[in-house]
């Protein structure tokens, strides 16, 4: 995906979205801007009692306010610095507890999402939105929202101040304001924009990150460590580009700020001046209304800085909030129920699919599976077998016709349901680093440790398990990688006999195996089918000689079934394959 593919939001349809993140805590959120309010009120204060400390102690020389106004200035700060504590604490609290909220739901989002969703967006992509741009939004959020509303607070103070003191002089030293604001908006539609394809960059090196790492074998077997580190290197490039255009607008805002606020002092120090020399108003009342202004100016140029940062947390949010407004595309209907078992049969009607509209994969599928019966689905790499038993769980839907057990579409059944009735063992099997016995018993962390124990004796696992240096509590590592192929396999139909499932789908299981694993994966596989309905997509035709049916599949279409015996003794297309196979 690359940055022109993505619908640029209003900035007040980001704030209302994540206005819904901060409601839970709007209890705090008061209380922290009631203590923000106090600050304010205590800077607006130290600006005030300027006046008095220069007209009453220096000017007039009035001794008892000289008792008194040096322990307001020490009430005034202490007050300050409480409520400053209170205030920042909490509102670091609530972003923190936001940005918590908004990865976890991202998270769990893409989570619910279908094959079709991940096909379509690499892994690179979707790990750059739970860290990178959930990691902008930490540092923007937990620092900049307490700076945010402490510094508007404030400067609505030391406005408040500066027209008690002199309303002509306030309204000249405001006139600066709609420029600097206008600046501010300029330059913040550029660096959102700016923010929104540097963190695409950083996408697209997460992407070649990922690829690299996972395919270390390739690379390395191919001698491609140097291209795959110039790949990274011009993306990275790419990146730091951005950076320089980004670091140009952020550290010009300041020094114009600072300057156009230089404009406005210099009017008043000339304006303002003349008044206390022709006797209109007093040099405490005077530099009263300056050190006010002179601090409402340092607010001003904070929000520049502050409005920067979140420019940036505006385009992390817009690539966050794309992911979680991406509805599933397979989810339960409304009316949906659970399908607590399976007796009879499961039917496929007049089934098709195609991943676009262009190419149908499963061309008016109709077959009948008894319960019990073990199916196996042969044809040509492309035939479309393994989609076909992708539909039966859901991971994709069927675009035309139906699929039913027990004479129900299985859209009508729940997905939790659905799929708690399917055990799946396939050829690249996925296990998690963890401990051996963990990825036996992943979906069920409840099963005793006999049942793990009896699983791996039935997946003939158990023997290499007790030889390992911790047994069931060995660490495998990233996806196994500290076993064997055959010893993976049978810690993935140990998780399945755990399980237990009435459904079982082996997409070629022991294709990737040598003679050896492939027997002794092949004695548990047959342990794991036992009273089970079994759909076997095998490549090697002699281990399905004892399926119930055998469907032979050609682009998407049964061409033939039958009995093994059946379909030898016709000499059609199943029997030049095993004959094939036979003869290599």
């Amino acid at each position: 995906m690359n940055q022109s593919e993505i619908k640029e939001l209003p900035a007040i349809a980001l704030y209302k979205k994540v206005i819904v993140f901060v409601k839970p805590y709007f209890a705090k959120l008061v209380f922290a801007m009631l203590a923000m309010a106090v600050v304010a009120a205590c800077t607006a204060a130290a600006a005030w009692i300027v006046q008095p400390v220069l007209d009453d102690i220096f000017i007039s020389k009035n001794a008892e306010m000289l008792k008194v106004l040096p322990f307001a200035v020490l009430a005034i700060y202490a007050t300050k610095g409480v409520f400053k504590y209170i205030s920042s604490f909490l509102m670091i609290y609530i972003g923190q507890t936001v940005v918590r909220d908004i990865r976890t739901l991202l998270f769990s989002h893409i989570k619910l999402q279908s094959l079709r969703f991940f096909h379509d967006h690499p892994t690179g992509l979707l790990m750059s939105r739970v860290t990178n741009d959930v990691g902008v939004v930490q540092n923007s959020v937990s620092k900049v929202l307490a700076d945010l509303v402490l510094e508007i607070l404030t400067m609505f103070a030391l406005i408040f101040v500066i027209f008690y003191r002199d309303t002509q002089l306030a309204t000249y030293a405001i006139l600066v304001l709609p420029f600097s604001f206008y600046f501010l908006s300029i330059v913040g539609k550029k660096l959102r924009k700016l923010s929104k394809v540097g963190q695409e960059k950083i996408a697209d090196m997460t992407i070649v990150l990922n690829e690299t790492i996972s395919g270390v074998k390739i690379v390395k077997a191919f001698s491609m460590e140097k291209y795959e580190t110039n790949r990274f290197s011009e993306e990275n490039d790419k990146f730091l580009a951005i950076q320089r255009k980004t670091t140009k607008y952020n550290e010009m805002t300041a020094p114009i700020m600072e300057f156009l606020g230089a404009i406005g002092i210099a009017i008043i120090i000339w304006y303002g001046g003349s008044q206390v020399i022709e006797g209109n108003t007093t040099p405490g009342n005077f530099f009263s209304f300056m050190t006010a202004l002179m601090m409402l100016y340092a607010p001003i140029r904070k929000l520049s800085r502050i409005n920067n940062t979140i420019q940036a947390a505006l385009a992390a949010f817009e690539r966050i909030f794309e992911i979680i407004d991406t509805e599933p595309e397979i989810k339960d209907n409304k009316d949906a129920v659970d399908i607590k078992e399976f007796k009879n049969e499961i039917s496929f009607e007049n089934v098709q699919f195609s991943y676009t509209p262009e190419t149908q994969v499963i061309k008016e599928f109709t077959f009948t599976v008894k319960q019990g019966e073990i199916i196996a689905i042969v044809g040509h790499s492309g035939s479309g077998k393994s989609t076909l038993v992708d539909l039966i769980p859901r991971f994709y839907d069927v675009t035309g016709g139906s699929i039913k057990i027990d004479n129900r579409d299985i859209r009508a059944y729940t997905l939790d349901s659905l799929r708690g009735l399917i055990g799946i063992v396939t050829q690249d099997c996925f296990l998690f680093n963890d401990s051996i016995k963990n990825n036996i018993c992943y979906g069920h962390r409840d099963a005793s440790d006999e049942s793990i124990i009896k699983a791996a004796q039935d997946a003939h696992a158990h023997h290499f398990i007790e030889e390992m240096p911790n047994g069931y509590d060995s660490m495998i590592g990233e996806k196994g990688v500290k076993l064997s192929g055959g010893q993976k396999q049978r810690i993935a139909i140990a998780r399945a006999l755990i399980k237990n499932p009435p459904i079982l789908i082996l997409d070629e299981a022991t294709s990737a195996l040598d003679t050896k694993s492939e027997r002794i994966v092949q004695e548990a596989l047959n342990t794991l089918m036992q009273h089970r309905t079994t759909f076997v997509i095998a490549h090697r035709l002699s281990t399905i000689v004892n399926a119930d049916k055998i469907i032979v599949m050609e682009k998407g279409e049964i061409i033939e079934t039958g009995s093994h015996e059946e379909l030898i003794a016709r000499g059609k297309a199943y029997s030049n394959l095993y004959n094939a196979q036979f003869r290599d």
